[in-house]
């Protein structure tokens, strides 16, 4: 009887630690599918880009030895539920801490009076990022499509991702994505700005780095208040008035584009002139402390002087009608025609000869 007591207790305590395993195996599944469940519901939400804590550089180099840090001050977007990331970047907010540097990059460069955003999209593995939540920190492959200036390209890149708590995650490049400018149609821009300068090397290339920040959960609908707030400053600042001086460095490379353009041997404005037209009376409507604007129409020297100043004439008057149905005051703008007697080119080839048909702005204080 004693033999089958503590059989008994034996059964019993074997029934107890089975118990407790039983037990600790299923709080450890239950933990597991709750770590999971936790990670998915961080996963599938919307994520909103924090526009104050993003970062976009471009840096360049020429001479072959003179690197520039430029940053874009404008970026806005967002990652959906699904994995769908688009990322809008203004090109006309490039900053390279100097206006007339910035004025060039802009008309000269990206065209942004045709082309004014470069859009960035993706599609986020969300089953590579699962384990987020437990490393804080991680290397993943991003696959990304970029669209810009009337191209498009697909990249791939290394980035780091990282949670910085429960609502905020960024998304940073671990090297520079290198663009090539012949893979957007800006290699002939690359050389207008490098010709401007002298003639000096400027690399057809350039890198670009970023620092995306991402809200989501409670932090999400403060970001978007922060966006409206931010579009509200930059729909204001884009109606601001101009100073003289920064005006002036607008007109000038207005003219520098050699963008605005006539049918053949006539004065007729040809529509695809119409972008930068358009710029061009809101910069003049912004600039108050101009007194005249001056339009200066240009040719080449084929045909007859005469007909050649009388073209030239027509062109600038052209110009100036435009201008004036955009809203300038007639008593700001004034037109004048020089024919071919001011050439920038010698007229022996058409590339030449193209330089040459030209109107240029000139203002008076």
């Amino acid at each position: 009887m004693r033999g089958a007591g503590r059989q008994g207790k034996i059964e019993m305590k074997t029934d107890s630690v089975r118990s407790i395993a039983v037990l600790a195996i299923t709080l450890l599944a239950a933990a597991i599918l709750t770590a999971q469940a936790q990670a998915s519901d961080f996963l599938d939400q919307d994520w909103v880009l924090n526009p104050r804590l993003s970062n976009v550089y471009m840096q360049t180099v020429k001479k072959n030895e003179v690197f520039e840090t430029h940053q874009f001050n404008a970026v806005e977007g967002g990652v959906d539920a699904d994995g769908s990331a688009d990322i809008k970047i203004e090109l006309e907010s490039i900053d390279t801490h100097h206006d007339l540097r910035n004025v060039r990059m802009r008309f000269l460069l990206f065209e942004t009076f045709k082309f004014p955003n470069a859009e960035i999209t993706a599609k986020i593995n969300r089953s590579k990022l699962s384990s987020l939540e437990a490393q804080t920190r991680m290397a993943y492959l991003l696959d990304f499509t970029v669209r810009m200036h009337g191209f498009e390209k697909e990249f791939q890149a290394p980035v780091w991702v990282t949670l910085i708590n429960d609502s905020t995650v960024s998304v940073a490049t671990i090297k520079p994505v290198i663009v090539d400018a012949k893979d957007f149609g800006l290699d002939g821009n690359v050389g207008k700005l490098a010709e401007l300068v002298g003639g000096i090397l400027i690399a057809p290339a350039a890198s670009i780095t970023f620092d995306l920040v991402f809200g989501a959960g409670e932090a999400k609908s403060e970001l978007v208040t922060a966006r409206a707030e931010r579009e509200k400053t930059r729909a204001k600042e884009a109606s601001d008035n101009i100073s003289a001086e920064a005006c002036e460095n607008r007109l000038e490379v207005i003219s520098e584009t050699n963008a605005i353009h006539f049918r053949s041997g006539s004065a007729q404005l040809d529509e695809k002139s119409r972008p930068l037209l358009e710029s061009l009376a809101d910069i003049a409507n912004r600039c108050p402390e101009v007194e005249k604007i001056s339009v200066e129409g240009h040719t080449d020297a084929v045909g007859p002087d005469g007909a050649n100043q009388r073209l030239s004439e027509q062109r600038a008057e052209a110009v100036v009608s435009f201008l004036k149905d955009k809203g300038v005051e007639k008593s700001r703008i004034e037109s004048a025609g020089f024919g071919a007697s001011r050439p920038v080119a010698a007229n022996d080839t058409e590339t030449n000869r193209a330089k040459n048909r030209r109107i240029e702005f000139k203002v008076k204080k």
